[in-house]
């Protein structure tokens, strides 16, 4: 693939492994995207909230801290629906379930998902293959409620309240 096939589109790699976070990087790039990363979920989702419209791809490990991969699917969908998601794993379990490819990412493996992309034929995670602590689900959401809504309070106190001079 190259950048004429990309049109220099923006992806995000949410990825906690410097090293993986910069295999994912490098191989996006050489096939013309360009690429912002996050060190975790919740980074992520805060990207995507505040530029919801500029990302074409989102590549994410699915074993995160704080905010597991399929809550974190599920919460980018909210923002955007029609947003692709890569998901990568080192679980053979999650590569075995379908639509996430295997840790360490090869440039092989990748072409094929993001040429199925292009041709309107990916395989999209499935959040409900992975089967998962209901709970630790609604845990992670809450979390995800309040870091956002700590990250609005952030930005309000940033901005300077109403009257500040």
């Amino acid at each position: 693939m190259d950048e004429q096939r990309t049109g220099g589109s923006l992806a995000l790699v949410i990825e906690d492994d410097p090293e993986a976070r910069r295999s994912a990087r490098a191989l996006l790039e050489a096939r013309g995207y360009d690429v912002v990363h996050a060190s975790n979920g919740l980074a992520g989702l805060e990207l995507i909230q505040r530029l919801p419209e500029s990302f074409r791809l989102v590549l994410t490990e699915l074993d995160l801290q704080g905010l597991p991969g399929p809550a974190l699917i599920e919460a980018l969908r909210l923002f955007r629906p029609d947003l692709p998601v890569l998901c990568v794993s080192g679980r053979r379990s999650a590569v075995l379930a379908g639509g996430c490819l295997e840790k360490p990412l090869r440039a092989e493996e990748l072409d094929v998902q993001l040429g199925a992309l292009q041709g309107g034929m990916a395989a999209r995670w499935d959040t409900s293959a992975v089967i998962a602590d209901e709970q630790a689900i609604a845990r992670a959401k809450a979390r995800y409620a309040l870091a956002g809504d700590l990250v609005e309070a952030a930005l309000e106190l940033a901005r300077g309240a109403p009257g500040d001079e």
